[in-house]
């Protein structure tokens, strides 16, 4: 017996990486997941390798319209949502003075955005099983800011 078990999740940015592991993690701890991400080769052969236990969604966090499709993607193929966790980031590496208005507002939409979307797309489906949990991932590099990577770092700091 697992300890998700009868649970359903969606992880974004669930096709390779940490997003991956916890995919991975959670299917082996019982849970339905539903294999959020933009990378569509990637996710669909994760999802492949898990059988029943997941499916893949291609999923853009940063657009309102793709968080209702991930929410029925997980009620239709699993009967609800359980766990949301909020994975999903990009990095952009550039001096400051290459790093244009746009690519900082794209790691601005997935790395926020992304994870206000999600949290608030969440809430009814959560509501009507009872409750359920929302995991944010945050990074050190929130902490302490490298020259490149200036972005990333105002938008992946630790969350309350």
């Amino acid at each position: 017996m697992g300890r998700l078990d009868g649970k359903v999740a969606i992880v974004t940015g669930g096709a390779r990486g940490q997003g991956e592991a916890e995919v991975r993690l959670f299917v082996g701890e019982g849970a339905k997941v539903v294999v959020s991400d933009v990378l569509v080769d990637e996710g669909e052969a994760v999802a492949a390798s898990l059988g029943d236990n997941a499916v893949f969604l291609r999923h853009d966090v940063s657009r309102e319209d793709h968080w209702e499709a991930a929410i029925n993607v997980a009620t239709d193929s699993f009967g609800g949502l359980d766990v949301l966790v909020n994975n999903a980031g990009i990095l952009h590496s550039a001096t400051i003075a290459k790093h244009t208005l746009a690519d900082y507002e794209r790691v601005v939409a997935v790395n926020q955005v992304g994870v206000f979307l999600g949290t608030r797309a969440v809430i009814a489906p959560m509501t009507s099983r009872g409750g359920g949990s929302i995991v944010n991932i945050s990074s050190g590099a929130g902490l302490r800011a490298t020259k490149y990577n200036f972005a990333y770092a105002a938008t992946k700091g630790p969350r309350e």
